[in-house]
């Protein structure tokens, strides 16, 4: 290709995304970035996202494989979806005084990492999976669910604290406070024999270190800031 064409052909390129950029308003939530093939279901409806699509309540996020996803969120909070992960926006409401929003998000498989804003107070900020609820005070944290083990480990939903603080509720109640580089684990309460008895273990617990294989940076943590 020569020069000249190689020219036109990068704005042309460029002209195709201003444009796509334009046909989408200003939204509190929306797709920032992404890689590969990401889509958006709505009600009934799956449609392919793309970068500037607004995101509602009750949206559900599917990232297949190899793919990933960027969402900025209008308090400066931050989230990428990694390769086949499914995230449900079980509560948005951003609008209004800050003590008067609040987010749930839930992560129906896979991983992701989350970065607080700074308009949102943590306590107006959850997530949740099958087997935990998840609190954040000011936090960059990692999450991730696993239905059948990975790499040795156990099935169930995994936190990681990057920096911040965080506390990683349980099905039975009980809980762990995270503070940075730290890691929990939360899934069914298990009956554990010991000796001639048994005792249920509880279903939040700490772990001595980070599991291997479950937290891997991808394309999009690069774009966080």
């Amino acid at each position: 290709m020569s020069s000249l064409n190689l020219a036109q052909s990068t704005f042309m390129h460029a002209i195709a995304v201003f444009g796509l950029a334009a046909a989408f308003p200003v939204h509190s939530t929306q797709f920032f970035a992404m890689k590969g093939q990401v889509q958006l279901q709505r009600v009934q409806t799956v449609s392919t996202a793309v970068v500037g699509m607004p995101l509602e309540e009750a949206d559900v996020i599917v990232v297949p494989p190899e793919a990933e996803a960027l969402v900025h969120f209008d308090d400066g909070a931050q989230m990428v979806v990694r390769g086949d992960s499914q995230v449900s926006f079980t509560h948005l409401s951003l609008t209004g005084p800050p003590t008067q929003r609040q987010k749930t998000l839930r992560l129906l498989k896979g991983s992701m990492r989350y970065l607080s804003g700074k308009s949102t107070p943590g306590n107006r900020v959850s997530f949740e999976s099958k087997s935990v609820i998840i609190g954040i005070r000011g936090t960059d944290i990692e999450i991730a669910v696993t239905d059948d083990g990975l790499d040795g480990n156990p099935a169930g939903t995994y936190l990681k604290v990057n920096t911040g603080q965080a506390v990683l509720s349980g099905l039975d109640g009980t809980q762990v406070e995270l503070e940075r580089g730290q890691v929990a684990f939360g899934a069914e309460p298990e009956l554990t024999p010991r000796g001639i008895s048994i005792v249920r273990r509880p279903s939040a617990r700490p772990m001595p270190a980070v599991p291997a294989g479950l937290f891997k940076t991808g394309s999009m943590d690069s774009l966080l800031r």
